[in-house]
């Protein structure tokens, strides 16, 4: 069974818990990838059906810092960035990207608060 975006409910355990397995695997081959070829690090996080959340956050993270990390990361892998900018102040990067090989997939995210950002 291919990973989809089902509701979880609808998949049995066996079947996510596969999916996380393999999804764990491409997140350790993502990570040394990453610091062979000096691509940021990224906080990661890895969803009940597999899917891998790769967040370009936190106070180590200028909004410049963001913007290329997930560029970078996105670059990599051949995916393409969108941007969106919310009515609350906010610039919400996304980057989704699968992988066929290896029946996985996952986003580069960032949330950027551009009011804050010239403080």
């Amino acid at each position: 069974m291919p990973q989809t975006d089902t509701p979880t409910d609808t998949v049995p355990d066996a079947t996510l818990y596969e999916w996380q397995r393999r999804a764990q695997r491409h997140l350790a081959d993502l990570i040394e990838h990453g610091a062979k070829n000096g691509l940021p690090p990224l906080m990661w996080s890895l969803a009940p059906n597999g899917n891998l959340v790769a967040r370009a956050d936190g106070l180590g993270f200028t909004p410049d810092v963001q913007r290329d990390t997930v560029r970078r990361w996105a670059d990599h892998v051949g995916a393409r960035v969108d941007v969106e900018h919310t009515t609350d102040g906010r610039e919400e990067l996304y980057a989704g990207w699968k992988d066929d090989e290896r029946r996985t997939r996952g986003c580069f995210r960032a949330t950027i608060f551009v009011h804050r950002e010239g403080a």
